[in-house]
Parts: C-alpha cells; structure tokens; sequence
C-alpha cells in the first residue's frame, strides 16, 4: 500500500518524469501482476529459477525468438520434429554410443525473456549476491526496485523499467549518468538491429523499443537536468564529451542515438536544446584548440550532428549563430562556426612550430613545412566545406542562415583593407581565407566551363536588400551620390542563391585571400626594415658595454626584437604556404574566370561568351549597373591574378589565359570605364608578368598568346599606348615614380610582341590614322629617356660622392644617428640609379625596334625635333667632354652599361638616318649638338672591342656624320644671312624665330605651332596662364607669319646684296692688283 505522504525529492522527480508518459513505480507501491502465463519465482536468476514448457527440440538463442509472429490462443502450436541425421560408420567417433543425448532447451515465457533482456542491457540485477555477469560485466543491484516488486516475481519489466533506470542512473559508475545510458542506449539499439526472436516477436521488438525510448530520453535529461541523479554529477555537458569520441566506440555518439534523437526531436523540445547546447559547447571549447592540438575530434563532432537537417536547422538558430552586434575580431571565437573557420598554420603559435628558427632553415626545409601546411589544412578546408555545404542543404532556413554567417564575417571585416590595418580590431587573415575557400567551394556546382548559368547572377543583386554591404565601398566608375541614386532604385523579386554566393565570394576573396596577399607583401616589407634596425641595435652594444645594468636591458631588447622578427618569419612563410596551394588557388581562379566574363558581359551589353566573341571598343555610354559596382570586383582580379601569375602560373589554363588577355585589354584599350589608374596599372602589370620566362617557356605564360590571339593583334598595341599616356598623371602622391614602374613594364610587353609583323603594321597605322595620339605615344618616350638617363648619371655622381664621403674621416666623426641618414641616403641613390638606368635601356630598346620599322612616323615635325634633341644630348653625355663623369665602381650592380647604352643611341641614328628632316632638326638642336661628337663616337666604335658594330654600320655611321657637318654649315650659312632676327619674331619658349606663329585664345600670346604642338603633348593646358587648351583651338596668326617672311626676304636680299657688293670689290681689287703688277 503507498505512503500517504510522498517526498518533495519523489515529488520533482515524478513531474520531470512526467514528459515521457508515466510515472515510475513507487518504492513502497504494490508491484505489478505479472500475465498468467508466468509463474511466481524465486529471487534467484531466472534463468534458474523458472523454467517453460519446452516448444521445440533445437536449443533456443536467446534473441532467435525475435523475428516470430505472436501465437494466437486458439491455435495449436506445430509440433516439429527434429531428427538428428544417421551417422555414417566412417564418421562414428569412439565413445558415441555412450554419450548421453543433451536435453533440449525448455522455452521461457516472454516474462523471462524480459527480464533477462533488461538485466543484460542495464547491466543491472536483483539479486544482492551477484556481482557480474557471464561475460564478467559488473552489475548494479538495484534496491529500491527489488523493494517495488514486493512479494511478486523478481521480474524485471517495462511498467518499473523508468524507476529502475533512474536508480541505475544514479549509482552509474564515476557518477556519470550519460555515458552509462549512452552505453545501454547502444546496447539495446544493437539487439534491435541484429537479433532473431522466437515467439511475440512484436512484444518483444516493442519491449526494446521501449527501453530504447527510455534510454534516449533519459540520456537528454542526463544532459539538462543532471541534478535529477544526484549531485555529484560532473557540470559540464557530457554530450559534447561523447560527441569528441569515435562514434563506433562503447562511449561514442553513435549514428543509431543521432537518428533516435532526430525521430523524436520535433516532439520532445528538450532534445532540440540539448543539441543546441552541445553545439554551442563544441564551438566554445574549440576556440581554446589551434591545428596543433586534437581539433579533429571537435570538427567530426559538429559534422555528425549537422547531417540531420532538423539538427542542422536547430543549430543554426542559436543565439551563437550570427550575433548582430558582435564585433570583427570576436567572429573567429564567439560565433558557433568561428572557431571551426578560424584553424589554420597562419596562426603564429602553430607557424612557430611548422618554421621553427626560421632564418636558420634551407629552402628545402622551409619547402618540406610549407608542403605539411597546405596538406593539413587542406584537409581541414575539406571538412569546413562538407560542414557548410551540409547546412545550405538542410533546407530554407539552414540555408539563409549559412548565407548569414558568411555576410557577417565579410561586412565586419571592411577595415582589413584600411591604408593601414589594424589587426587587433579585425578577423584574422587565416579565418578569412578560410571562409573565402568555403565560398569558393559552394560556387562549384554552377561554375560550369561553358558558363551556361552565368545568366543566373542577377545584374540587379545589389539593387535588392543585398547582404553584402557595399555602402561605403568605392565603385568601378561612379561617384558616392551616382551610387547612391542608382541603388535608391529597387529592383523587384527576391535574389538567388546562385547570386547571392557569388556576391558573397567575391567580397570574400576581398578581405580574405586577397587581404592575406597584401599582408604577406607588407609583412615582408616590415620584415627587411627590422633587420636593418636589428644591425643599428648591433653597433650600439659597445655603448652599454661598462654598465651591466644597461647592458642586460639591452640584451633583452634585443631578444625581443629578435623573437619579433623570427615570429614575422614564420607567419610569412606559412602564409606563403597557404596561399600557393594548387588546388585552393586553382578553385580560386576557376571563380575568376566567371566574374571576369560577368564583367564583360556586364559592360559590352553582349551575350558572352556563348553566342557572341567580344568586341571593342565598348560602348560609349556605361551602363549603371557596371559603373556602380564596387571597384574590388577588378581588384581581386588584378590582386589574384598577379599573384598566381607571378608564383604559381603553371596552375593556370589556357581558357583562363584567354580570359585573362580580354579583360586586361578591354580595360586598357576603353580606360575611361575604370576610375582608378591603380587598378588599370595592376592590368598591365598582369601582362608583364606573363610574359616573364619561368622553367621552359621562354615567353612566360601570355607571350606566345599575345603574339598568337586575334583578339590581342587587333586591341593590344593601342591599349598599351593608351595607358603609357595616361601613366603620366595617376592622381597619386607617388604619381611621378608610379608612371616609371608601369611604362617599364608596358615596353616589356612591347618587346615580347614585336616578333609578330602584325603588331609593326598597327604601330604604323596608329601613326598615318591616330597622328595626333601617335605623336603624343612617341613625345613621352622622348622625354622619359632623357630624363631618366640624366637622373641615372646625377645619381651616379651622388652615389661616388657619397661614397667617397663613407671612406673619409668625416664620416667616422659622425654620430650613429648622422652616420644612419647618410647611409640611407647612399642606398636610396643606388635605388634611383637602379631604377632609372634599367628603364632607359628599356625605352632605348623600344625606340630601335620603332624607328626600324617606322622611320616616317618618327620623323613628322611633331616628332623629330624633340627625338633629335634627345639623341644629341645623350650621345654628347656618352662620347663628349664629360664622359670621364661615367666611371662608376660596381656599375653592375646598377644595370649599367656605357657600352651597350651607346650603341643603342646610335641604332637610332642610324635607323633614322636617311630623312633629311631629321638631319635637319639633328643641327638645329642648339643645346647638345656637336659635331665632333660624331667624330668621338666613330673613334670609339672602331677602338672598343666590345662595342660591337658591324663595318656596314660602321660605314654608314661616317655617311651620317658627313651628311650632318654639311647641314650644319648650311644652317650656320643661313642663320649668318638673316642676322639676329627682332624679338617679337621670336618663339616665347624657345627663344627661336618662328616659322608658323599661332595665337593662344586665352593668353592672346604668340608662338609657333611646332612649340605649342610639343608642350600640349605632356600638359595640355596654356603655358602663360594654365588654361586648359587644345591644338584645334589655337588660331594662326597670319599677320605675323607675313611680317617675319616678309623680314627673311628683306635679309636676304640685303644680305646677298652685301655679298655681291663684297664680291664685286673683291674682284675690282683683284683686277686692280693685276693690273698693278703688269705695270
């Protein structure tokens, strides 16, 4: 009879009981009838204390029952017999015949098999004299329940099975309630999958079902309400420390529990919130765990449970999930998959241990880790993507909600691509690489190599809630108010996922891959900085040499620095490693060659590359939604493809080279669609390094494409000389030094063509159809190499002074700080000179090869006049008074050579030598012509040995020189005729008298045409008032041009009349003399 009372204890644990259906047996309540089939037993095992009617002759396993139907009560079971088969005389063994035949097993009540299956399943026992099992299991006896049954058969059953769990439950052994039910969980799930029943097999199936049930459910109650086994239950959550465990262990989360919780997730609440939990506490304790340690376990964890959809659902709502207001660099810990993302050899404690002494390693070691790097993490990259990738196919929600996570990490780390960054307040470069991998793996499936859902990237995507923010963003070609009115527009209808995941990755490679490569340079940079600094510190030492006080202060400055500078190291080369995997940057650029194609798409208005081959130019008028999207959509183009390009180009295809030659001379040949000359430089630079040699191609990976492509023969050339003229103003602080860097790079590209007869026939019609752009082409040539040649030879002679300085005994009076500065002023002019010597022979070599085969073009009046004046001046500087200037120690080291830059000089002499016009402007050059340098220069080509001309150009040099001393005294004949000529007939600029005087409309000032042709083609703007001016607006000046013919034909015919008179006296005296003399 129950206790009129009942304890609060029993009171919560009745009502928490209360979810699964059915109150547990009370202590001290009448136990349960057993059915009366069953007979009353004795407290002994029941495998001794009952026994049944035998059924059948065959011994009975115990679970063979499982798979037979229930008997109906009005049918008699059929008797089978079963006769042992005779043996043959051959096969008897002695002793048969008088050995006793074994009695055929009796079959137990469904009673028995309850209970027997329930003891060995729980492990439990009634029975307080036994300890173990069979198999030597040690077993729980289970007092209170004994007590439940009362006087009735010691049985255990499913009507006590919840109060005898919870007894179990809490004498588990090491007071761990959890990893006991789990073991019982698995025990029961096993019976069910491999068992055979004899007899009510589906009340026996439902008899393990039941415990099954219990099982589960009080694994999760294990989980949230562990007090309800007693109090020295461990706090943590033991669901995380099964989920770390191999599932086919005895304590590992097994699929058989996962698809239980997963049946019974949308009915019981508690399971959800315990999943979530463990989800949650998975991800917090992973964020303590680097590459190092064992994360394995964690990421395997976290994919087991987000294979069910309804687990992947739950998880994803967590308040862990995606947390508004959280900040960039909390991301990586405090979000549920940051710490999954945020794993990666780019962590410094694991790239101390992948390059450990990292100034100290060969290359083959620095290798062999990097190698390790890329294999560990791509691994890990792998088990990131089946992770995401599950989650996006879980359904609507998982799916919005995955999309979710990755706008957060890309809209909270704008700031990693600041002026400069500060990494303390953003993600790391790791973790973003990581999320940009993911990205690029979920944009697979439709990144087909026909582009045949390219159409499914909506073009109206960020006119429509985008989740990529690119409020702040600066756009291709448009201002922030433009943006803004176009955007203010919305577009109708709901976004893709393919749309969405492609606006996602490509802001991903932005503050991800792309950041990582700009760090990785900087870092670089940082680097050689403090190793300089590193060797001031050195030559500071003897200062703190007699105090041991400062001397030990500044041993571990040093050792910090040091540490600091190893540490750099490290991160370097595993970010190296990192970002020169094949297979991430071959996926990499495999999404490049969609957003390039977009892009040309988008701004051709053509229906690439399917239906249509590209055309140029582009449309005059832009479109909005091109010019309106953010200026990293090229960006990470140019950044990616330059590094890959110049580090790994073999990973590159030659549909992708293609690719790369449209959108680099598309937005060469229209700039005007591209605002920032940054971006268009890195197009250029992409070229350059293409046409770089790497292993056995000699023309680098673009070169034989270029000399090869349609395409490239009909575009490039004038894309090429559209940008080296636009180079001369980019608009920032380093406008000046930054238009060497990119005309160096463009008459690389030049060169590596020119073999191909196609490009010299374009070069010439640019010339005949585009004079005025031609001119302006050859004019900044002229003007780069004169001015780059003399900024080589000034740093020359400041390189030799400051050098000599180093020697003196001044510089030893020095301070450190005086001594640093002078040091580093000597090595900025080795730079300088450096520099500019290798972009002289550069624009040198390009002028042989253009005036070779255009020697007309050269020699228009635009032209040659400035050519000339070049010319003469840098062969006065190699063969003139001054070349003893020349001599330099280590001119190597500088590119530079005298011999090699003279002969290029008189190439283009000689290339030019047979137009009368450039003879003509050669003597006019009052500045630098001389004629004896004509005479030192064939003296030196027959003298230098490695001056190496041959006798025709030899010959034909000496044909020149003659050609011009005979101008020149023509010149100086005439110029002795007209006199000194009035200043108002006179150029303003250059001081010369003017053949075809022009009115500027603004200044009202006169000058010749020729001039005003010349300063337009670098400035186009009035020279006397900086108004903007054109050469179509300036007006002849008739008048003048008449008065100055005018003049010339008055001097002239004054001065041959002078001439006749002096003649005719001359000759009067000489007729006077003779006649003196016959007399």
């Amino acid at each position: 009879m129950a206790d009129s009372t009942i304890s609060d204890a029993d009171k919560i644990r009745q009502k928490r009981l209360a979810k699964l259906g059915g109150l547990p047996t009370n202590s001290n309540a009448t136990p349960s009838q057993p059915t009366p089939a069953a007979e009353p037993v004795a407290p002994q095992p029941p495998q001794e204390s009952q026994k049944s009617p035998p059924s059948t002759e065959a011994n009975g396993n115990p679970f063979a029952q499982l798979g037979m139907k229930e008997q109906e009560p009005e049918r008699k079971p059929t008797q089978i017999k079963i006769r042992p088969r005779p043996v043959s005389p051959a096969q008897k063994r002695p002793g048969d015949a008088s050995r006793p035949r074994s009695k055929t097993r009796e079959t137990e009540s469904f009673e028995v098999w309850q209970d027997r299956n329930l003891r060995s399943i729980f492990r439990v026992t009634l029975n307080p004299g036994e300890t173990r099992d069979s198999h030597g299991h040690s077993l729980m006896f289970l007092s209170s329940t004994m007590d439940d049954l009362g006087d009735g058969p010691l049985l255990l059953n499913t009507e006590i099975l919840e109060g005898a769990i919870t007894e179990a439950a809490s004498h588990a052994p090491g007071n761990k309630p959890f990893e006991y039910l789990l073991t019982c969980f698995k025990r029961v799930s096993r019976g069910l999958r491999s068992g055979r029943f004899d007899g009510e097999l589906e009340r026996k199936r439902e008899t393990l079902r039941e415990a099954r049930r219990l099982c589960m459910s009080y694994c999760i109650f294990a989980v949230t309400m562990p007090d309800l086994f007693g109090e020295n239950v461990p706090a943590s959550n033991p669901l995380v420390d099964h989920l770390l465990q191999d599932p086919e262990c005895d304590t590992g989360i097994c699929t058989d529990f996962l698809d239980e919780a997963n049946a019974r997730i949308d009915e019981d609440d508690t399971i959800k919130d315990a999943l979530v939990r463990a989800a949650e506490e998975l991800s917090m304790r992973l964020a303590g765990v680097d590459l190092l340690g064992d994360y394995r376990q964690y990421v395997g964890g976290m994919r087991n449970l987000i294979r069910y959809k309804k687990f992947a659902d739950a998880i994803t709502q967590s308040p862990m999930w995606a947390p508004p207001g959280i900040e960039a660099v909390d991301i990586e810990t405090k979000t549920l998959l940051g710490p999954f993302f945020r794993l990666s050899p780019m962590q410094l404690d694991v790239a101390r241990s992948y390059f450990s002494a990292p100034k100290t390693r060969d290359r083959g070691y620095i290798a062999n880790a990097q190698n390790a790097c890329r294999i560990t993490l791509r691994t890990h990259q792998d088990e990131l993507h089946r992770i995401t990738d599950q989650i996006v196919r879980s359904g609507a929600g998982p799916k919005e909600r995955m999309l979710d996570w990755f706008a957060l990490c890309v809209n909270k780390n704008h700031k990693k691509r600041a002026m400069r960054v500060d990494y303390k307040i953003v993600s790391s470069d790791g973790f973003m690489v990581n999320v940009t991998n993911a990205l690029d793996q979920l944009c697979e499936p439709f990144m087909d190599a026909q582009f045949g859902k390219i159409e499914k990237i909506d073009i109206d995507y960020l006119r429509r809630n985008p989740r990529v923010d690119i409020s702040e963003e600066t756009k291709i070609n448009a201002d922030q108010k433009t943006a803004d009115d176009f955007f203010a527009v919305k577009a109708e209808g709901t976004s893709n996922f393919i749309s969405e995941v492609f606006f996602l990755t490509v802001a991903a490679h932005h503050y991800g891959t792309e950041a990582a490569q700009e760090r990785h340079s900087t870092l670089r940079k940082t680097v050689k900085r403090m190793e300089q600094d590193l060797e001031g510190f050195e030559n500071e030492r003897q200062q703190y040499a007699n105090d041991p006080r400062y001397l030990a202060r500044f041993e571990e400055h040093v050792k910090r620095y040091k540490t600091n500078i190893d540490d750099n190291w490290s991160i370097i080369h595993a970010t190296y490693g990192v970002l020169s995997d094949d297979l991430s940057q071959a996926r990499s650029m495999q999404f490049m060659r969609y957003v390039i194609v977009w892009l040309l798409r988008l701004a051709s208005r053509q229906d690439l590359p399917a239906k249509e081959q590209l055309q140029l130019p582009l449309p005059s008028e832009q479109p909005d939604v091109f010019r309106t999207l953010p200026e990293y959509f090229l960006e990470d183009i140019v950044d990616n493809f330059k590094f890959i390009v110049g580090n790994i180009p073999h990973i590159i295809t030659p549909q992708q080279s293609d690719e790369i030659v449209q959108i680099c001379v598309t937005f060469l040949r229209n700039s005007e669609y591209v605002k920032n000359p940054g971006v268009k430089s890195g197009l250029v630079t992409i070229l350059y390094y293409g046409v770089q040699a790497y292993h056995n191609h000699a023309r680098g990976l673009l070169g034989d494409l270029l000399i090869g492509s349609p395409f490239a023969h009909k575009h490039l050339l004038h894309a090429l000389m559209k940008f080296y003229i636009e180079a001369e103003s980019t608009g920032t602080h380093t406008q000046f030094y930054d238009k060497f860097n990119i005309r160096f790079e463009i008459f690389r590209v030049i060169k590596c063509i020119w073999t191909n007869t196609m490009y010299r026939e374009n070069l010439a019609k640019e010339a005949t159809i585009n004079t005025e752009f031609f001119v302006q082409f050859v004019n900044m040539i002229v003007n780069d190499v004169t001015f780059v040649l003399d900024e080589s030879l000034s740093s020359f002679a400041k390189i030799h002074e400051l050098t000599n300085e180093l020697k003196s005994s001044t510089f030893a009076g020095l301070d450190e700080e005086q001594k640093k500065e002078q040091m580093e002023l000597l090595e900025s002019e080795k730079g300088k000179a450096k520099s500019y010597m290798q972009l002289t022979r550069e624009s040198m070599e390009t002028l042989i090869l253009f005036t070779e085969t255009l020697a007309n073009a050269f020699t228009m009046p635009e032209v040659v006049t400035r050519l000339a004046a070049m010319l003469d001046y840098n062969l006065d500087i190699m063969v003139g008074d001054k070349r003893t200037n020349l001599r330099i120690e280590n001119a190597a080291e500088y590119k530079f050579d005298p011999r090699a830059l003279l002969q290029d000089i008189i190439k283009v002499f000689l290339n030019l030598r047979d137009k009368p016009n450039f003879i003509s402007a050669i003597v006019h050059d009052g500045r630098s012509y001389k004629q004896h340098n004509f005479a030192n220069a064939t003296d030196l080509m027959t003298t230098l040995q490695k001056l190496s001309m041959a006798p025709d150009e030899i010959a034909a040099w000496k044909s020149l020189a003659q050609r011009v001393a005979h101008a020149a005294a023509e010149l100086a004949q005439e110029e002795e005729d007209l006199g000194e000529p009035p200043d108002e007939f006179l150029d303003p600029l250059m001081s010369e008298l003017m053949t075809d005087p022009v009115i500027l409309p603004s200044s009202r000032t006169t000058m010749d045409r020729s001039t005003i042709k010349q300063h337009l083609l670098s400035d186009p703007t009035d020279p006397f008032n900086r108004v903007p001016l054109r050469i179509e607006e300036v007006v002849a000046d008739t008048e003048m041009r008449g008065r100055i013919e005018e003049w010339k034909a008055e001097r002239l015919v004054a001065r041959r009349g002078e001439k006749e008179a002096v003649a005719a006296a001359a000759k009067a005296a000489a007729e006077s003399g003779a006649m003196d003399t016959s007399q």
